[in-house]
């Protein structure tokens, strides 16, 4: 029962939990896989880019410190991550530097072409259906613009009995799959590791196309 109850806070995590437990323990637990990924981005002050299940919003404010003339968006299918996220920022939202939503990564709120940079860590396992959702971030990524997706390996989480309950793994393969049929090129895999799991980095661009 209590393997259950854990699925489901973190796929959709509660006010009090997702607030007072579920938010730090992402921002610490995942500190390793958000780095990596804040590298692989490579950001410029003039970026705008999205985050999709931004949990405790670790990543937003680290790339906030660089993308100072530019724009963050980040979406989240818990409105209690939303909440959290903003209070935490709530001077870049304030301010209009951030804006943050609750939806679903197979249906991004947002225009075609309208990010210069995309990512996502370790949340494409609560997807409904990535294929789709890696389909939506090609859709919002511009032209020349890059997608960052960095999740945990499979065989570091199949051991783990709350990984039965609303959770799909993924092979390294399958998810570099995903991103080549949406329309990323030449996609890279970039394996690391940290005291808790190994996971990857999968970085893929958009083709800039001309008249």
């Amino acid at each position: 029962m209590w393997t259950r109850i854990l699925a489901r806070q973190l796929s959709h995590p509660s006010n009090l939990v997702g607030q007072l437990v579920l938010g730090p323990l992402w921002n610490q637990r995942n500190v390793a896989l958000n780095d990596a990924a804040f590298e692989c981005l490579a950001l410029k002050p003039n970026d705008r880019v999205l985050e999709v299940g931004f949990g405790g919003g670790y990543l937003l404010g680290r790339m906030a410190a660089v993308v100072s003339a530019g724009f963050l968006a980040g979406v989240d299918a818990s409105p209690a991550m939303v909440a959290l996220c903003e209070k935490r920022h709530r001077r870049l939202v304030r301010e209009g530097k951030l804006e943050l939503r609750c939806a679903g990564a197979e249906a991004l709120p947002y225009p075609s072409g309208y990010f210069t940079k995309a990512c996502s860590v370790n949340s494409i396992f609560y997807w409904q259906n990535a294929a789709q959702a890696i389909a939506e971030l090609w859709r919002v990524v511009a032209d020349g613009g890059m997608l960052v997706l960095c999740f945990t390996c499979k065989h570091s989480l199949e051991d783990k009995a709350f990984t039965k309950y609303g959770m799909t793994l993924y092979k390294v393969d399958a998810v570099q799959q995903m991103m080549k049929a949406a329309g990323f090129q030449q996609v890279r895999m970039i394996n690391a590791r940290d005291k808790h799991r190994e996971f990857v980095c999968a970085v893929g661009g958009k083709a800039r196309f001309s008249n």
